[in-house]
């Protein structure tokens, strides 16, 4: 089984994918961490992107500067759409090339976390997905007191996130995430054992 774990910034995702690794033994892919990774020096990613923006991107030691990456891109919807075209499909070919890895060694649980599974089209290579859902003045306070982040930088990444009704038509099951880890471990488990027989 591989579950699809979406959901807005501050929305606990996170949580989610402790109990899905701790409780039930899901292997957890986080495609922030892939795409870091295959953008790394002679990974698949790198010199595509070097080719699109250019040697400026590098850093001293030659690897690309996420940051000046961030700071183009950012400016650019253009920009930011053939940055996604390069690594959306890199970083799901990286997930589907692990998990076949993992089921080579017996696994058969596997969760894809990402804030753009939908908009990168990973969603498709999930069998069910979930999104998780958090009350937005619980998201502000969780990020104001994890990440420091004010409410500007708050409004600033929400406006740029696809919103839950945006979702809903290629979302299985909704997670409500605002209360405490015991009511989102009820409805987890209600679901993956009565809906899908876990």
């Amino acid at each position: 089984m591989i579950l699809g774990i979406t959901g807005g910034i501050g929305a606990g995702k996170s949580t989610v994918l402790n109990i899905l690794r701790e409780k039930y033994q899901f292997v957890i892919f986080e495609t922030d961490a892939i795409a870091k990774e295959i953008m790394e020096p002679n990974k698949q990613a790198f010199h595509r992107i070097v080719a699109s923006f250019g040697e400026t991107i590098l850093n001293r030691d030659g690897a690309i500067d996420r940051r000046k990456l961030a700071d183009i891109v950012f400016r650019d919807k253009d920009k930011l759409r053939e940055l996604n075209q390069i690594v959306h499909p890199a970083v799901i070919k990286e997930v589907s090339d692990k998990i076949e890895g993992w089921k080579a060694e017996g696994k058969d649980r596997f969760v894809i976390e990402s804030a753009l599974l939908i908009d990168s089209g990973c969603y498709k290579i999930c069998d069910k997905v979930w999104f998780i859902d958090t009350e937005t003045d619980v998201r502000r306070e969780r990020l104001k007191s994890s990440r420091n982040m004010t409410d500007r930088q708050i409004d600033d990444v929400i406006k740029n996130q696809l919103k839950k009704e945006d979702c809903m038509s290629y979302v299985d099951d909704v997670i409500d995430n605002s209360g405490d880890i015991a009511f989102t471990e009820q409805q987890m488990e209600k679901i993956l054992f009565i809906s899908y027989a876990l």
